[in-house]
């Protein structure tokens, strides 16, 4: 219950905006409402809301990244390799979504396309593990065995 009052409260957020367009409110809510129903596994509901995010924006990251999840859950791995890929097109720096992809990738076995997915420099790297070089980093490892 406490997660459809949030909805509320976001549409309630959403619609004092009144700088913001009809699309980018329409898309705000629904990406909002489909990482809400993904994490609920409610994923018909998910789809929904993602399928009308990327028509309203087609180079929207957030709704072609939620499709790939919702088809990878659904075991539809051929589109949901094809749904990362556009995503990851769109947003390569984006390291939530790399790692996620190279996640996806490692459950098919491409263990070498998951590590250049991945690929970080040292910088990167250092920054994400409080300064301290991580060379052993490897998407395919459990989080535990990094």
């Amino acid at each position: 219950m406490a997660k459809w009052k949030r909805a509320v409260l976001g549409v309630s957020i959403l619609a004092g905006c009144q700088h913001y367009s009809a699309v980018e409110q329409s898309v705000a809510m629904r990406l909002y409402l489909g990482e809400q129903y993904l994490q609920m596994q409610q994923l018909t509901h998910a789809e929904r809301n993602f399928r009308k995010v990327v028509a309203l924006q087609p180079n929207n990251v957030q709704g072609w990244w939620g499709l790939a999840q919702i088809a990878a859950h659904q075991g539809d791995t051929s589109t949901a390799l094809l749904y990362y890929q556009r995503a990851f097109q769109m947003a390569p720096e984006n390291t939530r979504l790399s790692d996620n992809y190279g996640a996806f990738l490692c459950t098919l076995g491409q263990y070498d396309e998951a590590r250049r997915i991945v690929k970080r420099d040292k910088k990167t790297i250092g920054n994400q593990n409080g300064g301290q070089e991580n060379r052993s980093w490897d998407p395919c490892l459990p989080k535990s065995a990094r």
